[in-house]
């Protein structure tokens, strides 16, 4: 550093930190050289990723970006990059940043509004207050003409949206907006948000989105925060400025099932919030109404269920169909990417997912879309229990179905378990299971016999299912018999098999 006003030996890190943005800071009618916003630059890089930023430091680092001019293009980026706030981002920082948005004499360059809500998007798990962003929606929703920055300004937007925030004017917006930019997946994220809120207003029909468009953007970025709290925290010895499940909420750890909320209802109709028994329920049946987002369902509170089954509506499973279908797809692909194993959300949503399919007692069609696309590409032990017993609520199929679908990606995971065979175990008892759940639905069907039908199917093509059902296991079978002394203990599935299968062949 050049000049004795920098004489640094004996400050402390934070102090250093403090000076270095002091120095970027003074100037405010003049842009700072670039020599001299590189040292102090050099200075805040050292120590930030350590220290972090306090409250007053990084009010003044966005006082320097919002202000045009001040820093070079390349030196404005470098700054946001270092802003690691040790303490909760206040209002007044998110209210500077939106008001500098836009073009013109007095804005920032646009690159910078880019990366400055970009960094909007990383600390909203760590604001002051999470009102502000719904105190400035008006104002972002109308920057969403601007192509640098849609992006960020529809990630902000989808993570502030509550539903008061839905209005009509800013559906039809929204729809010419994505009806000229249709590459924009961003706009159509937010119109399915909206939709979530209101599908009898947003009735478009969309295509399906590539991946999970509002995933957080730079977990590296939470690992350096949490170390800046942790140090800050274990210094002052004082507790975490902001709890670690923050970090956790961000990085989906946790399934995100919308609360039960019912919204915009008359004065004569009920709420599941105000039902707490069956006796209620009983009574209002006629009046309730279901949840804001029938995502809920997937809750443990049974209520849901209740007025799902018990007052269906062709419109609520549709939007049910279409959330789980959207969930499933977006946790398989954090799930891949990840490697999260049994811990993943994943397995959690198809768990969940299952529980309802024993309420209602069939398969949504959302989860049997999801298993021919994910057995082919499913490892055979991720959530292994949870994907057996889902495949056993499956209705009885065609053969040639059956085999597509199901027996030939989990006969590829039987031919490579050489080790242990565990998988082939669990694969040929739920062979086992899978037959015998047939068995029990013929059994149950009124006066089923050659004239009758059962899921759709003749007699003829139950028949040939359930025979060529227990020829696959028999081959299987004969494969591990006389390695597998495990095999021993399923021995007696094959003649429960071969007398159900000779039982319905000939009634």
């Amino acid at each position: 550093m050049s000049g004795d006003s920098f004489v640094t030996a004996n400050l402390s890190p934070q102090e250093k930190i403090s000076l270095a943005i002091d120095g970027l800071h003074a100037p405010r009618s003049t842009a700072i050289s670039k020599s001299t916003a590189s040292d102090h630059l050099s200075m805040i890089t050292i120590h930030v990723q350590e220290y972090g930023l306090s409250r007053e430091d990084l009010s003044k680092s966005i006082d320097v970006l919002t202000r045009p001019f001040s820093l070079q293009k390349a030196q404005a980026l470098q700054l946001i990059k270092l802003l690691y706030p040790k303490e909760r981002v206040g209002d007044d920082i998110v209210i500077r940043i939106v008001g500098c948005l836009g073009v013109g004499r007095g804005k920032s360059d646009q690159t910078v509004q880019v990366n400055l809500l970009k960094w909007l998007v990383l600390v909203q798990p760590f604001l002051e207050s999470q009102k502000v962003l719904s105190n400035v929606y008006h104002v972002l929703f109308m920057h969403l003409s601007f192509e640098s920055t849609r992006q960020w300004v529809a990630h902000l937007l989808f993570l502030a949206t509550k539903r008061k925030d839905v209005r009509p004017w800013r559906i039809q917006y929204l729809l010419e907006l994505q009806n000229k930019y249709r590459e924009c997946q961003h706009l159509t994220g937010l119109l399915l948000l909206y939709k979530e809120y209101f599908p009898e207003i947003v009735i478009d029909r969309f295509a399906k989105l590539r991946g999970a468009l509002f995933k957080y953007p730079d977990p590296q970025f939470l690992t350096i925060i949490h170390e800046v709290h942790a140090r800050a925290n274990s210094l002052s010895g004082e507790d975490p400025s902001f709890p670690r499940e923050g970090l956790s909420n961000t990085k989906r750890r946790k399934l995100n099932i919308p609360e039960v909320a019912t919204l915009d209802v008359s004065d004569k109709s009920v709420t599941v919030e105000e039902m707490s028994s069956l006796a209620s329920f009983a009574k209002n049946i006629d009046r309730v109404f279901l949840p804001a987002q029938v995502g809920s369902v997937l809750r443990h509170d049974g209520m849901v269920k209740r007025i799902l089954v018990n007052r269906p509506s062709r419109r609520a499973w549709a939007r049910l169909n279409t959330w789980i279908a959207n969930s499933l797809r977006e946790e398989l692909e954090d799930d891949e990417k990840n490697d999260r194993g049994e811990e993943s959300v994943l397995g959690e949503l198809l768990a969940r997912s299952y529980e309802l399919c024993v309420y209602t007692k069939e398969l949504l069609v959302s989860v049997e879309d999801f298993l021919c696309i994910y057995l082919p590409r499913w490892d055979g032990f991720r959530h292994r229990s949870t994907i057996f017993k889902l495949l056993l609520l499956m209705p009885i199929r065609r053969w040639e179905i059956i085999d597509r679908d199901i027996t030939s990606p989990l006969t590829v995971l039987f031919r490579r378990d050489t080790t242990n065979s565990s998988f082939r175990y669990d694969y040929l008892v739920f062979l086992v299971d899978l037959l015998r759940s047939y068995s029990v639905r013929c059994g149950n069907a009124p006066s089923y016999g050659r004239d009758n039908q059962i899921d759709g199917l003749s007699h003829a093509e139950v028949m040939k299912t359930m025979s060529s059902l227990f020829a696959h296991w028999e081959s299987n079978f004969k494969k591990v018999f006389d390695f597998d002394p495990r095999a021993m203990e399923i021995q007696s599935a094959s003649l429960y098999m071969y007398d159900v299968v000779k039982l319905y062949a000939t009634s």
